[in-house]
Parts: structure tokens; sequence; C-alpha cells
């Protein structure tokens, strides 16, 4: 047996959902439930399928390899009804305080009558230890504070099986009690008991035989019916985080569309410096490029400048020989070419 593992006693083999726990098993347990609920595996008080997972293989490696999720179950409704009843108790009392050494609540002797003439129910906790209350109240003080949806299944059964229903009144007087069912946790759903809406309280047994065989066959029901509702609620907690999930997704691609859209956008822009700068360079080589003035463009020019029919034709056949002198009277802004193709054809003596 590997050193510092826990041995969970089973003896006299109660069930298979049946453990006997000690004070070290109960450190682990709190432990790992301290350490899903800080990786926010605990919605509104349930915990999640993952949260169930990871506690029992954590609790497989240190109590043992036989540790079940019912047996997790179960201890934690033993450890909430221990605490709920020292929490609901003393957490708004002033003058008590819990000792983490001898494990009870500490007060004066005169606080400690006060509260018992008013509750003598408190009587026995003033000599009854209740272990790990600092951690408990981390995990269940919240619960507690919400009031009748902090109750867990088998205290709201209590509740009902208080509650005395007549079937023969048509539940004029019955006070109903409506649970709001969207803060229940997995272990505070429960529904009434059986036993109090069966005919028995309506009318007495006849023959005076002892039904408590029936009594437990109805509150065998009663927990088959909770154990189905435990199942829906943890399959609504999957459904949910699978949903979860799917929206981290759908956010994650989301994301990866807005980081291809700033890249598109980016490159589109590149694109268009390069277009822009392709232009320029075209704009400079058309700039820097000779042209080639042909003959059409020197008698368009001729005409646009007036010339007479006598001189036009020698201008012409002179311009066209001497490609130097075309390109220099094209060269000469569009306002000053007659002054300049009158200079350049005196000079050629075809004006005189």
């Amino acid at each position: 047996m590997p050193k510092g593992k826990t041995t969970p006693s089973d003896s006299n083999h109660p069930g298979r959902d049946s453990l006997q726990w000690n004070d070290e098993m109960d450190q682990m347990l709190l432990n790992a439930l301290g350490e899903e609920a800080n990786k926010g595996n605990r919605h509104d008080g349930a915990w999640t399928t993952q949260a169930y997972n990871n506690m029992v293989e954590a609790l497989r490696s240190t109590i043992g390899p036989n540790i079940t999720k019912n047996h997790i179950k179960n201890r934690m409704k033993t450890l909430k009804n221990h605490f709920a009843e020292a929490y609901d108790l003393f957490h708004s009392l002033s003058g008590f305080s819990w000792n983490s050494i001898t494990r009870k609540f500490d007060a004066e002797d005169d606080v400690w009558e006060e509260l018992i003439k008013g509750k003598p129910h408190a009587a026995r906790w003033r000599k009854m230890q209740i272990k790990h209350y600092d951690i408990l109240t981390e995990l269940f003080a919240t619960d507690r504070a919400k009031g009748n949806v902090a109750k867990t299944a088998k205290e709201r059964r209590k509740q009902w099986e208080k509650e005395n229903i007549d079937l023969n009144n048509y539940f004029e007087d019955t006070e109903m009690y409506v649970p709001n069912v969207g803060m229940f946790d997995e272990n505070q759903f429960s529904p009434p008991n059986f036993e109090d809406a069966s005919p028995q309280n309506g009318q007495t047994n006849p023959s005076g035989l002892n039904t408590s065989r029936g009594t437990k066959r109805k509150r065998n029901v009663v927990e088959l019916v909770e154990d189905q509702y435990e199942r829906m609620n943890e399959s609504i907690m999957t459904i949910a985080e699978a949903l979860k999930e799917g929206n981290s997704v759908s956010k994650e691609l989301h994301q990866v569309a807005e980081r291809q859209v700033e890249v598109a956008e980016r490159q589109v822009a590149v694109i268009e410096k390069q277009v822009e700068i392709a232009e320029k360079q075209v704009t400079v080589i058309q700039q820097t490029r000779p042209r080639h003035y042909s003959e059409s463009d020197v008698w368009d020019l001729l005409e646009e400048l007036r010339v007479t029919d006598p001189f036009r034709m020698k201008v012409y056949n002179h311009l066209c020989d001497n490609e130097h002198k075309k390109r220099k009277l094209f060269g000469v802004p569009p306002h000053m070419r007659g002054e300049a193709l009158i200079q350049m054809m005196t000079d050629a003596g075809i004006f005189c």
C-alpha cells in the first residue's frame, strides 16, 4: 500500500455506496471541494460533472481506488447537514466563536445560559465538536445565506413530513410550498414525501397493522425520485457546459475572422500604395522619354497657328525634314509657338 494513502473502512460490507469516513478523509474531501470551487467548477451552488470527475480521480489516488461519485455526494450531504445546524444557530450570534483547537464554539458562561434559555436544543453544542467549520463556512455559508433555497433535499423532506395534508379538505387550508427551481443545485432539489400525500393521512388504518414496511418502501421511492432529479440536474449542467464551450469556440472563430479582415485591409492598403507608386513611375517615364511628333502633328499645328497657304507647305517640309527643329517648336508653350515659328522660319530664310 502506498505511503500516505488513507484506507477507507468498509467493515461488514454495508453496500457499494456506503463508506466509513474518518477525519483525515474528510479533510481530503474538503480540500478537493475547495480546489474545484477555485477552478470555477461550481455554478449557483451546484457542482459540475467535471468537478465530480476531478474529485473522484483525486480521492482515488489519496483514499483508495474504490471511491465513487456517490460516496462523495453522500458524505458531502452529511457534512452540509451538520454544518447547517451549527451555522444557522451561531452565525448571527455575538459572543460566540469557533475554536480551531477544541473544534467547539466558545462563549462566556452567561452567554451560553442566555442562549440555552431561549433555545434549549443548543445545550448539546456546548460539548459537541464540529470539525473543519472554517472550511465548511467558506464552501457552504453562501448557500445557507440564501434561506430556504439553500436547504438540502433531506432538510426539505423533513419540512414536508411535518406538514399535515388532508386530502379531504380540497387543499383549501393547505399551505403550498413553491420552490424556486431555477436556484436549486443538484444536492438541494427534492420532491415532497409521497407518504404524506397518501390516503392514510385522510383515513385511519382500520386493521391497526404495522405500516413500517410500507413507509420504508415509500421512502425508497422518494430517494429514487431525488436521484432522478439529481441526474437530470447533472445533464442540464453538462448541456450548459457544452453551450459555454460552444460559445467560447464561436468567440475564438469570430476573433480569427476579425484578424483575417485586418490582414486583408492591410494587404489592400499595401496594394493601393504600390499602384500609386507605379502610376508616379509611369508619369516620370512619360515625362523623361522623348516624344515623337508625326507629320500629322506638324500639319495640325500649322493649321492651329493659321499659317497661310503660300508658306504652309514650305514650313511643313522644313519641319518634317528637321527633327530637332520640330521637337524644339513643340517644346515651346502653346501660346508662344506662333512667335517661335516666325523666328525659326525667318532664320531659315523662309519668311523674308
